[in-house]
């Protein structure tokens, strides 16, 4: 799986994880079956059916001891 960094507040009363940006920073997986990947069989093809299998490598920026907005 390519892991894709960013940025983000946590909030601790709920546990959120709220992202505020990607970096643009990546970790590629090297599979040939993922889209994301450098090493993907068919990059160029338009009706790929590959899955895009990407997680987020999360980076808190700010932590808040509350809980989120939305989560009240």
């Amino acid at each position: 799986m390519c892991e894709h960094e960013i940025i983000g507040d946590y909030y601790r009363g709920c546990k959120h994880f709220h992202g505020r940006y990607f970096t643009g920073e990546k970790s590629d997986c090297g599979s040939q079956t993922c889209k994301t990947s450098a090493a993907h069989i068919h990059p160029r093809t338009l009706n790929c059916r590959c899955p895009t299998i990407e997680t987020e490598k999360r980076r808190v920026q700010n932590l808040f001891q509350t809980k989120h907005p939305d989560c009240e």
